[in-house]
């Protein structure tokens, strides 16, 4: 019974920190993501003949939801032997309880071809805050990717950037992304889970006294 009480409390505590999901987005449309608050932004130098992330449309399906269901960026979005620079903002969301960022990204695979990508979130200053030094993609699958955000106050945006030269860049998606962060309502207080804490010891402090 001692152990069953104990088991109770702190599973009561680490439930009332579950998270919640404050942004998700399955890319159904990539034409509308400005008007739900995305930012799309292509710094490739020089541009080239696509304007920045688009419909998915070739290479391999989603990894969720219709075929083509996913954003994606090319070599495209640089002229030729350019470097690409192509990034996507996601909606404003507050930090001030942290936040856990998933999503999934996969790459077409052809021969001396590969794409490099990156990923981080803008500081309360603006200024975007590096998550993951640009690496390849891999290929042949979708991929899913996990980063957290430790508690600050004020607001973010995660940022994406396909990134590399033009001229061995190849097609990189991204799909279901997922933004969570815990409810304020119910992450309870240090002290009250020192009293929760306290609670558990003194519960089982009197049932050894009964059995002493």
């Amino acid at each position: 019974m001692k152990k069953a009480l104990v088991a109770l409390l702190v599973s009561g505590m680490m439930s009332s920190a579950f998270a919640g999901v404050v942004i998700e987005e399955g890319f159904d449309d990539v034409n509308s993501l400005q008007n739900k608050g995305w930012i799309l932004e292509n710094n490739s130098t020089p541009g080239g003949a696509t304007p920045g992330w688009f419909q998915g449309n070739t290479g391999f399906t989603s990894q969720s939801g219709d075929a083509n269901s996913y954003a994606a960026s090319n070599y495209n979005v640089a002229g030729e032997n350019g470097i690409i620079n192509n990034w996507l903002y996601t909606p404003e969301f507050s930090t001030a309880l942290g936040a856990t960022v998933s999503f999934w990204l996969n790459a077409v695979d052809e021969a001396g071809f590969s794409d490099s990508f990156s990923f981080g979130y803008t500081g309360a200053d603006g200024v975007l805050v590096s998550l993951m030094p640009a690496f390849t993609v891999s290929t042949g699958g979708w991929k899913q990717y996990t980063a957290n955000i430790a508690a600050a106050a004020g607001m973010t945006r995660f940022a994406f950037q396909h990134t590399g030269a033009q001229a061995t860049s190849n097609y990189v998606g991204l799909d279901t992304l997922s933004i969570s962060a815990p409810d304020a309502a119910e992450v309870p207080e240090p002290a009250s889970i020192l009293i929760l804490a306290a609670g558990a010891m003194g519960l089982v402090a009197a049932r050894r006294r009964k059995r002493a």
